[in-house]
């Protein structure tokens, strides 16, 4: 159309660095994969099956039942790598005023489920309040010494290396990883930043 101003689109090249972060957890990780005999209960319910006798409870088997696995003979056990993505974002979002969806595009962690280096896991009991206000107990694994070596992707044109450093430790004051974190009012999952732990 004649006198009509057109439109230039720029779009810069996508500038991806990549590092490895080791934090360090300050508190215990608890951790809560969402296992497979919970997984049939839903299914079962939404399926509308006959209901059947409830079945004892068996501390030992929920509490491994919950542990993300990643070789189970040799007894390695991990933590989502979305779910520290998850925390890197919050805490950018809800602690440093930046818009989380931008973050979401700017920085990756590498992996599906990362390993959790230190002291084997250990079964943990606690007594919880359903919606309905009656107590019910859960049955959990534990790591309190507990290291994760976290491989980072992150466009380098909208965040820094020195502020994806930032945004890991807001996350590990303010927000932890897995059950009963600061972000859910808890104290569990706190992490620093083994400084040393900090490659290319």
């Amino acid at each position: 159309m004649a006198g009509q101003k057109e439109t230039i689109i720029e779009i810069p090249a996508i500038n991806l660095e990549t590092m490895k972060v080791r934090i360090v957890g300050k508190t215990s990780l608890i951790t809560h994969k969402f296992g497979e005999k919970a997984q049939k209960q839903i299914e079962d319910k939404q399926q509308k099956k006959a209901k059947t006798a409830r079945e004892a409870r068996e501390p030992e088997i929920e509490w491994k039942d919950a542990l993300y696995i990643i070789d189970k003979e040799n007894e390695k056990y991990g933590f989502p790598a979305s779910g520290i993505k998850k925390a890197l974002v919050n805490a950018g979002g809800r602690f440093a005023d930046e818009k989380m969806t931008v973050l979401r595009g700017a920085i990756n962690i590498m992996g599906d489920i990362l390993e959790i280096s230190g002291d084997k896991p250990k079964m943990r009991t606690d007594a919880v309040r359903l919606n309905g206000g009656s107590l019910d107990l859960r049955y959990r694994p534990e790591f309190k010494n507990w290291s994760i070596t976290v491989p980072v992707i992150f466009n380098a044109n909208i965040i820094s290396k020195s502020q994806v450093l930032n945004l890991f430790q807001i996350a590990g004051f303010a927000v932890g990883l897995g059950d009963w974190r600061p972000e859910k009012n808890g104290t569990f999952g706190q992490f620093d930043i083994d400084k040393e732990g900090v490659t290319a």
